[in-house]
């Protein structure tokens, strides 16, 4: 489904992170978590950050 750099970055999101501070815990910049955010979105065939969510807590990829 995802890469393993994508799940780490969705499951910061499943966590409620924000787009910046998930930026800082990777050392990456906000636009490349913003970049991965849309691919993950289209892969995972969500829409957003709540879906995604959804789908990770429903496959036992994230905790509450």
């Amino acid at each position: 489904m995802l890469t393993d750099r994508q799940l780490e970055i969705a499951e910061h999101v499943a966590r409620g992170r924000t787009t910046a501070q998930i930026a800082e815990a990777l050392g990456l910049s906000p636009k490349t978590i913003g970049n991965h955010l849309e691919k993950i979105y289209v892969r995972a065939e969500v829409s957003g950050r709540v879906e995604l969510t959804r789908l990770l807590l429903e496959q036992g990829l994230a905790g509450p």
